[in-house]
């Protein structure tokens, strides 16, 4: 085996260790103690931990799409020495989270999917999946699994700066009228809706790709009601 061989290997071992999945499920689990001490403590006069520990799970979500990236960044070098195996390129199947939780979310699941493009960046989904938002339940889906995963993750981060340039209460209206047709496998959306636009409500615990589904769904009503084009959203 030569020297270069030998290397992808190791990169390839090295890429399936990345812990993704578990830091995922961490978050997931951190949101759902949150969740629960905020439901406690809710009629308590003591001081309430839940905004640290939600805090806690935004830097868990960071943590697992910057794992997605850094994997994303071993599958281009092994691409590009040209020795990658088999298991090197993006799964496609039920085995990615991401992938896997857009089909939950949509009600496809079982349903086929479209090739991920590698080379999508997270303005250029967003804006895709924006416009998508705006037709229908189909187009969402393809727009949101030809990303990349670490590029899916990102989602929430980059769409939570875009939602508050309109009266907060009219993006809720609508984003609810939307996300049951759009997203019918949501849980929890007003709550999540509210947690996202920072409008009164109970902590809620959500899978990762949720809230960067939501933020979608809500930039789509924005632009909706400020009259600007999904293009806007780009630099």
């Amino acid at each position: 085996m030569s020297l270069l061989h030998a290397l992808a290997d190791r990169v390839v071992t090295v890429r399936g260790a990345l812990p993704v999945a578990e830091v995922g499920v961490a978050s997931g689990r951190l949101r759902e103690a949150t969740a629960l001490l905020a439901a406690t403590l809710e009629a308590s006069s003591a001081v309430s931990a839940a905004p640290l520990l939600a805090s806690a799970a935004s830097h868990l979500d960071a943590a697992c799409g910057a794992l997605g990236r850094a994997g994303d960044e071993l599958d281009r070098y092994l691409a590009a020495v040209g020795v990658a195996p088999s298991a090197a390129p993006m799964v496609t199947s039920g085995s990615c989270p991401w992938a896997a939780r857009i089909d939950v979310l949509t009600g496809s699941v079982g349903a086929a999917r479209p090739s991920v493009d590698d080379r999508l960046t997270v303005d250029a989904v967003l804006v895709s999946a924006v416009r998508a938002a705006g037709r229908d339940r189909l187009a969402l889906r393809a727009s949101l699994l030809v990303a990349p995963p670490a590029v899916g993750w990102a989602l929430a981060a980059r769409t939570a700066g875009l939602v508050g340039v309109a009266a907060p209460d009219r993006v809720r209206a609508g984003a609810l009228s939307r996300l049951p047709g759009l997203l019918p496998g949501l849980p929890a959306a007003d709550a999540l809706v509210r947690q996202a636009l920072r409008l009164p409500g109970p902590a809620v615990s959500a899978h990762p790709a949720d809230a960067g589904a939501v933020g979608v769904v809500l930039v789509s009503v924005v632009l909706a009601l400020t009259g600007a084009l999904p293009e806007s959203l780009v630099g």
